[in-house]
């Protein structure tokens, strides 16, 4: 049941144009900076700032004066959800009307209220009233209880030594807004070439927008104490996209981590998803890479390519999905072949996606024969079948885990040891052939 109020009287709290500063972080936390100027009186005073997100961190706040002549004591966030029962909560002892829904009408001096009943002393008979909820059709106040926020609300109290204007500091860090990395390739196995382009998506749920905001982009773990933030929905869902002629970002090293500063100020409204560009479209050489793990029955389909300049890119890259498209040369068509996530990338490592499993390669995995030489050492014969069904050449790595120590006996082909206990073998594969690899490995325990 919906109980309609109705205020006569609405408080209003002084709201400050300011500039921001932004700096959105990967783990869902932003760090805000404004320059806002306070218009006060001389003496102390209680000044209520609600130009904030409802999802800041209060004791993150720092106001810093520009000037001396202002000091600040104290500070709390205020804010109530505007609903009948928050409101009746701050009443108490103040004159109401209820209007029932047989158009009874009583007057008095509300006492408390709960899921079911209002209770009011009647002004003319000092009478106590209990009004059932679900007869009731409408509650008329004579004003917003003075301590009631419908928005998210610092309340400071501060001493002036004069009357006037004092630009401030103000920054803050809050939850609700999010940065993460699309990056939309194109591979061109024929010639070794991969496409990429970049979108940064920016989601604000702070419950504030910021204007004509410079931008900045935090790439990296930064280290946060965990707590409990109380989950919102939201209705609004709006995404607003650059062009190719958008503003950039400006990367460089910052700490240990890294940081993107957009070329231009931009708008990021509440409740609105942006897109904008992080880098121009960069060709890469990559190759095809085929892997298959003994006991799995699938070989991984997988590109490879080094993030150095030389290679046609060279830059670091902010964790992030990596979606994948080939070209249907038949209709010219891009068409969808796997993603990936990409973590942290600093420039010159190695890259390599995963696009799915390979359709027409085969891996297969037998122990030929077990031998226990003595209670602490044991013997395997090992072989792997490869199947190449496509009408390609391919080659195949294939990976082996081993534990404890271990030695290799005899294999049919060389291989290469990757770390205490991994070996890799590799074979090319004509169109149509069958390869059996074989090797005896010896465990120590």
């Amino acid at each position: 049941m919906k109980i309609k109020i109705t205020v006569l009287i609405l408080v209003l709290i002084t709201c400050l144009y300011s500039n921001d500063q932004v700096t959105i972080y990967n783990d869902n936390f932003s760090l805000v900076r404004s320059s806002i100027d306070l218009k006060l009186s001389k003496g102390i005073q209680s000044y209520f700032m609600d130009d904030i997100p409802m999802t800041i961190e209060a004791n993150s706040v720092i106001i810093k004066p520009l000037n001396t002549g202002i000091e600040i004591f104290s500070q709390n966030y205020e804010y109530d959800l505007a609903n009948t029962s928050k409101i009746l909560e701050k009443y108490i002892g103040e004159d109401l009307e209820i209007i029932t829904k047989n158009d009874t009408k009583f007057l008095g001096k509300l006492q408390f209220n709960d899921i079911n009943t209002i209770g009011i002393i009647e002004n003319n008979t000092n009478k106590l009233i209990l009004v059932q909820r679900d007869e009731i059709k409408n509650i008329n106040l004579a004003e917003l209880p003075a301590n009631f926020f419908l928005k998210p609300t610092l309340h400071w109290r501060l001493n002036s030594n004069k009357a006037g204007n004092f630009p401030v500091d103000f920054s803050y860090m809050c939850t609700g807004m999010k940065w993460d990395v699309t990056y939309n390739t194109i591979w061109n196995d024929d010639k070794g070439k991969l496409e990429i382009n970049s979108w940064v998506t920016i989601n604000n749920q702070t419950g504030k927008a910021f204007n004509d905001t410079k931008l900045k982009l935090i790439a990296g773990d930064v280290q946060r104490i965990k707590k409990y933030v109380e989950s919102r929905t939201y209705d609004k869902f709006a995404v607003e996209t650059t062009n190719g002629s958008a503003p950039g970002f400006a990367e460089k090293a910052f700490h240990d981590f890294h940081m993107y500063t957009l070329s231009e100020n931009v708008n990021i409204n509440n409740n609105q998803t942006k897109q904008l560009r992080l880098f121009p479209t960069k060709k890469v050489n990559a190759q095809s890479k085929y892997e298959y793990k003994t006991g799995s029955k699938d070989v991984q389909s997988r590109i490879k390519f080094i993030n150095s300049q030389k290679e046609g890119l060279g830059l670091p890259l902010p964790k992030g999905i990596v979606k994948i498209y080939k070209l249907d040369d038949s209709d010219n068509e891009l068409e969808f072949i796997g993603e990936d996530n990409l973590d942290h990338t600093a420039k010159d490592e190695e890259i390599l996606l995963t696009t799915g499993n390979a359709f027409d390669l085969i891996g297969k995995t037998e122990t030929i024969k077990y031998r226990k030489i003595s209670p602490k050492i044991q013997e395997r014969d090992m072989k792997v079948t490869l199947k190449n069904r496509s009408k390609k050449t391919k080659t195949i790595t294939v990976h082996h885990n081993l534990y404890s120590d271990w030695s290799i006996l005899k294999h049919s082909l060389p291989f290469i040891k990757k770390n205490a206990t991994l070996i890799n073998f590799e074979k090319k594969l004509e169109p149509n052939e069958i390869y059996e690899l074989t090797w005896t490995e010896r465990i120590e325990s």
